[in-house]
């Protein structure tokens, strides 16, 4: 079945979902999670040391201690749910500070010009949400949250008595500052998607979304030296579209882009989350496949050449020509690139549709099990 472009993954439809630092976050939150349960501890112990512990202290620090501490130990033996244990933290965390502001409003501010320790924290919220959420969920969300905080204030002022200009003064610097804070956050998270959409067009290949040349430059040159220092194979894997210039002058230029969209698409469908595949020339694809071997390297190329040539795309037979090169010691990315090249070239002269490996080993060629056409 010709594979349509609806069919294609969007290249930005995950850009804020696809998360790099899941890792880092992980680490973070098994360090933040005891000293948030420390914090609210000693916040715990210092009203009591003053004599001052006011309802949302008295009833929710200790609460919020041991929920800290419950939520390390799970994240521990769970931490495939890091997501799920930031969002029971973030609700934990604004339903203390909501209570706070009631609390601040209907029995502190009329006596003094500061606001409470305890809603310094206040804006954290936003940044846990910013992180946690897409950019539009985090700004509703930070913003139903602010403005519940701001109406249980009012109710807690409406039950105070009279505020002095001090107190206004106050609440309207917290009300402004809290606003300027989703705001700043809302065009920072806009200005991150903004970035990362700039990124993604720099990397990739605008007609099959796989990595281009300079992207894939960049990670050879990353593996190699992960090679040379560890001394770990990997391997690159040339491959070529048969008489792809037949393709275009009998059935056009979008059957031909229609054509490379889907040998892209059936040849990552057949990798390992860790290789990397680019399109390498106008129908050349290169695949880098990490902590691989020739022996698997000529396995891998046979399983692609089978994806490619099982089916017509569009109508079309297709077929490849492979070249298989594997890093040796004291190579660099050109010398390995040229090996790939030659035996790709020596495929195409051996009648293509095949697997060669590079010169110096025994050459592999793999035989195709149906004739194909002219045309191919």
């Amino acid at each position: 079945m010709p594979l349509r472009r609806s069919h294609l993954p969007d290249p930005y439809a995950t850009l804020e979902v696809a998360d790099p630092l899941e890792g880092l976050r992980l680490r973070l939150t098994l360090w933040l999670l005891p000293m948030g349960s420390v914090a609210a501890l000693t916040a715990w112990s210092l009203s009591v040391v003053v004599g001052h512990l006011s309802f949302p202290d008295r009833y929710l620090l200790w609460p919020m201690a041991l929920g800290f501490l419950g939520l390390e130990f799970y994240l521990w033996r769970n931490p495939q749910s890091i997501r799920l244990v930031w969002q029971i933290a973030l609700g934990i965390i604004a339903l203390y500070e909501i209570l706070s502001v009631y609390y601040e409003a209907a029995y502190m501010l009329h006596q003094r010009n500061g606001l409470t320790p305890a809603l310094l924290w206040f804006p954290m919220v936003y940044l846990m949400a910013f992180v946690l959420f897409r950019r539009r969920h985090a700004l509703f969300f930070s913003v139903g949250y602010l403005g519940l905080g701001l109406l249980v204030g009012v109710v807690g002022v409406w039950q105070s008595p009279p505020l002095g200009v001090s107190a206004v003064n106050t609440a309207m610097q917290f009300t402004f500052s809290n606003l300027a804070y989703v705001l700043l956050l809302y065009i920072f998270a806009y200005l991150r998607r903004h970035y990362a959409q700039m990124h993604q067009l720099a990397h990739t290949d605008a007609l099959t979304s796989t990595t281009n040349r300079r992207a894939m430059q960049a990670r050879l040159e990353a593996e190699l030296e992960w090679a040379r220092r560890y001394n770990r194979p990997f391997a690159l894997l040339l491959a070529d579209l048969d008489h792809f210039k037949n393709v275009n002058d009998t059935y056009g230029h979008s059957v031909g882009d229609q054509v490379l969209r889907e040998v892209a698409l059936r040849l990552q469908q057949h990798l390992r989350e860790s290789d990397t595949l680019a399109r390498w020339g106008g129908e050349e694809f290169l695949v880098l496949a990490p902590e691989t071997d020739l022996h698997q390297a000529q396995h891998l190329a046979w399983r692609l050449l089978e994806a490619v040539r099982e089916a017509p795309m569009a109508g079309v037979p297709v077929t490849l020509s492979l070249g298989v090169a594997c890093y040796r010691e004291g190579d660099s990315v050109a010398a390995l690139l040229s090996r790939a090249d030659e035996a790709m070239y020596r495929a195409k002269a051996a009648g293509r549709n095949q697997v060669v490996l590079e010169e110096g080993l025994e050459d592999v060629i793999i035989p195709a099990h149906t004739t194909q056409p002219d045309a191919q």
